[in-house]
C-alpha cells in the first residue's frame, strides 16, 4: 500500500502498483471538487494539479494506461498538443501568462502519461528571485512557495477561465 496526498490535505491509502493517473480516473467523486476536470473527451483530460496548489498548473493527462507518449495511438498525440496549445494560448491571453513550463516525466515506476503545464507567475517569481529558466531555476522551491488555503480561490478562476476558454477554443474539433 501506499499514499496518494491531494492539494487539500486529503490523503488516499492505494495499492502499491495503482499509478495516480489511474487512482483520479477511477475515483473522481473522491477527489476535491477543484480537481474535477476542466477538459475531457473520454481518452484525454485537462485538470488542476493534485498535489501542488499554484494557480493554472493543468496537468494534461490520457485516461487510458499507456506509458509514454511513444504508446500514444497517433490521433491521441495529436490531440493532445492540440489540447496542449490550447490551454497555452488562454494562458497567455487570458491569464496574462508569459511564461510556462511544460514537462512530460517518463517514470520506471507507475508510469502513466501526462504533460505538466506549470506557470511561471511574474510576481512570484521576483519576490523570491527564482530565475525561470528550466536549468538555473529551483522549479520545487517554486512550487512549495504556494498555499492552497490561500489559493484555492485564485485556483478556481484559472480553472474556470481554462474551462471556458476550452470550451470555445475546442468547439470546432468536436
Amino acid at each position: 500500500m501506499r499514499a496518494l496526498d491531494f492539494l487539500d490535505g486529503r490523503r488516499h491509502i492505494v495499492r502499491a502498483n495503482l499509478c495516480r493517473g489511474c487512482f483520479m480516473n477511477e475515483n473522481e467523486g473522491d477527489l476535491p471538487s477543484i480537481l474535477r476536470p476542466v477538459y475531457d473527451d473520454g481518452e484525454l483530460t485537462v485538470r488542476q494539479d493534485a498535489e501542488w496548489p499554484v494557480p493554472g498548473f493543468m496537468v494534461v493527462g490520457v485516461r487510458p494506461h499507456l506509458a509514454t507518449i511513444a504508446d500514444l495511438p497517433l490521433e491521441l498525440a495529436l490531440r493532445t498538443m492540440t489540447v496542449m496549445r490550447a490551454v497555452r494560448t488562454i494562458m497567455r491571453d487570458d491569464l496574462k501568462l508569459a511564461a510556462v513550463q511544460t514537462y512530460q516525466e517518463d517514470k520506471f515506476v507507475r508510469p502513466h502519461f501526462h504533460v505538466w503545464m506549470l506557470p511561471l507567475w511574474p510576481e512570484v517569481l521576483r519576490q523570491h528571485g527564482i530565475n525561470p529558466r528550466i536549468y538555473e531555476s529551483n522549479i520545487a522551491e517554486y512550487i512549495r512557495l504556494f498555499s492552497f488555503p490561500v489559493m484555492e480561490a485564485e485556483i478556481t478562476r484559472c480553472a474556470t477561465v481554462i474551462r471556458e476558454g476550452l470550451r470555445e477554443g475546442l468547439a470546432a474539433f468536436d
